[in-house]
């Protein structure tokens, strides 16, 4: 049949009389509309989730090529966001940890690569040691954190985080250059935590957080796991804490902060600091932190369209707020970095759901682009990439 001859004959169909009226045309081409709104968008971000969970080789290493290469240039004041010297500090100090922790996880997962990104994520832990590094800590407890080792105060966020990264790289590397170090960090935080009237260590004079704690218990387990020091005198106690003591018992979430005077909250049940408590704690056990995990899980995450995001106060909450360093900025009550972390949470504990849900919002907000061997989540900065190539990358196998 001539070509021509066809052409003809679609040329000439009509719609049915009935869909030729606009009342029914413009009804009918709004629901199409709507329909492609609804699947395209959520289909093009998600479209690398799935190759993130089967640890794709091109992608690992592609975004791991961009946080190795901004530890090799440096850190730079101009590149963080955060305001403030105490929180510019707080976050060069956070993008070195979560870089090592980071490349240290690739280590692990592409051990054909360990050549690669082992060097990086080494001079990322030798910054965190450097003298500015430390500047931050120190200036607020007036006192060097390592050189006071010996001493009673809690330094929990710089050591509990730069203790993870030390444990984990003795995971990776049994004769690890900073062994010596990373025993002597671990007896400190053991001994202050056993000294501890309730349990918590304090990051600031008079300022203690859960979340910094689970940092200096997951490194005390996994230090146990690699060495096989007994830390049962602070451990299960501590455990239990995250269960009980600094749990709301309302939502199932953490409380952002504890009094150390008293023991007893000191801000209300937050996702941003349950979601990196739950993944911190993975490190080193995984029956809490899977508790944690779940509660945020349920009573924090929703979806509009098929892009997942955490809300920072739990589902039916009232509470109001603007977000601050440890949130991110709220739109509409959404938590960015409650978000970002239960995307390691979901990895960990093989929610793949959620994962895929969160995955398409940190795309279509990071927009994601591809530049020689490197992949970079351009809206994030170095932060939020060194965070990005962590949760991504995240083991679900148990400690």
């Amino acid at each position: 049949m001539p070509r021509h001859f066809l052409i003809r004959r679609i040329a000439a169909l009509r719609l049915p009389e009935e869909y030729s009226r606009w009342w029914v045309r413009w009804p009918v081409a709004a629901l199409l509309i709507l329909l492609i709104a609804m699947i395209l968008p959520r289909a093009w971000c998600g479209r690398d989730a799935t190759r993130w969970l089967a640890n794709d080789k091109s992608l690992v290493l592609a975004h791991a090529r961009t946080v190795a290469a901004h530890v090799e240039s440096g850190e730079k004041a101009e590149d963080l966001v955060a305001q403030g010297d105490l929180f510019k500090n707080e976050w060069r100090f956070g993008t070195c940890q979560m870089s090592a922790l980071g490349l240290l996880q690739v280590c692990m997962q592409q051990p054909h690569h360990r050549a690669e990104f082992l060097p990086a994520a080494e001079r990322a832990i030798d910054e965190m040691l450097s003298e500015r590094m430390r500047a931050f800590d120190a200036v607020r407890w007036r006192e060097d954190p390592l050189a006071t080792l010996d001493g009673p105060q809690g330094h929990a966020a710089y050591l509990g985080y730069l203790n993870l990264a030390l444990s984990l790289h003795r995971l990776v590397v049994p004769d690890s250059r900073f062994a010596d170090l990373n025993d002597r960090v671990s007896a400190a935080l053991a001994r202050r935590l056993q000294a501890s009237r309730h349990g918590i260590l304090e990051t600031y004079p008079l300022e203690a957080y859960p979340v910094d704690n689970a940092a200096v218990l997951s490194s005390l387990l996994l230090h146990a796991r690699n060495t096989g020091a007994d830390y049962s005198a602070v451990a299960p106690a501590g455990l239990a804490r995250f269960s009980i003591a600094w749990l709301d018992p309302r939502s199932g979430l953490l409380f952002q902060s504890m009094n150390p005077r008293d023991g007893k909250p000191a801000d209300a049940a937050r996702a941003s600091a349950t979601a990196l408590a739950a993944f911190l704690l993975s490190y080193g056990e995984r029956a809490v932190s899977g508790a944690l995990f779940a509660a945020v899980r349920d009573r924090c995450a929703d979806s509009f369209w098929g892009f997942g995001y955490l809300n920072e106060h739990h589902i039916g909450s009232a509470a109001p707020g603007f977000g601050e360093i440890d949130s991110g900025p709220l739109i509409f009550g959404i938590s960015p970095f409650a978000t970002g972390f239960a995307l390691g949470g979901a990895r960990v504990f093989d929610d793949r759901r959620l994962f895929v849900s969160l995955y398409r919002t940190a795309h279509l907000v990071g927009t994601p682009v591809a530049r020689d061997d490197r992949r970079v989540f351009v809206t994030a900065g170095p932060l939020g990439n060194a965070i990005m190539l962590v949760m991504l990358t995240a083991r679900s196998e148990a400690p």
